[in-house]
């Protein structure tokens, strides 16, 4: 076992529309995930496909170690709510998992994935009140 910088909760799941191929829209779920490292919070977003990317990755870099199991790949019915709630739990497990072994936890893809910014879309809820209180106190640039 080993010490993560990081601690992960994946607080919910969104099913979104987007372009597929061809034009023709395709539906998708994106995981909204909750990292805390130290006294820095963030919120971002993945997709099922960034989780079997980092998986590959990690497999490939750190071969004669063993992975926490990634859920499987449904092609039917992966929109299904009960499905989607479970998958999350589940992808929240193969996180925590991970961040428990420090050769993974500590890695540079592993920082890449929970801290890229193309994936970053905010702050947890319970920050956004303390970030305003913060942003109010600070002098802004146009006052003498």
């Amino acid at each position: 076992m080993g010490y993560s910088a990081f601690i992960v909760s994946i607080t919910g799941a969104e099913t979104r529309s987007g372009d597929g191929q061809c034009g023709i829209g395709s539906k998708y779920v994106v995981y909204i995930l909750k990292v805390v490292n130290g006294d820095r919070q963030w919120m971002c977003e993945k997709r099922y496909t960034d989780f079997v990317a980092i998986d590959n990755v990690l497999r490939s870099k750190f071969w004669s170690m063993k992975l926490p199991r990634l859920p499987s790949k449904k092609l039917f019915f992966n929109f299904d709510n009960e499905f989607v709630d479970k998958r999350r739990s589940e992808l929240e497990d193969y996180l925590k998992g991970l961040l428990q072994v420090a050769c993974f936890s500590q890695s540079d893809e592993m920082w890449t994935f929970l801290t890229h910014k193309d994936n970053i879309v905010g702050v947890p809820p319970e920050m956004q009140e303390e970030n305003e209180h913060h942003a109010r106190a600070l002098p802004m640039d146009d006052e003498p």
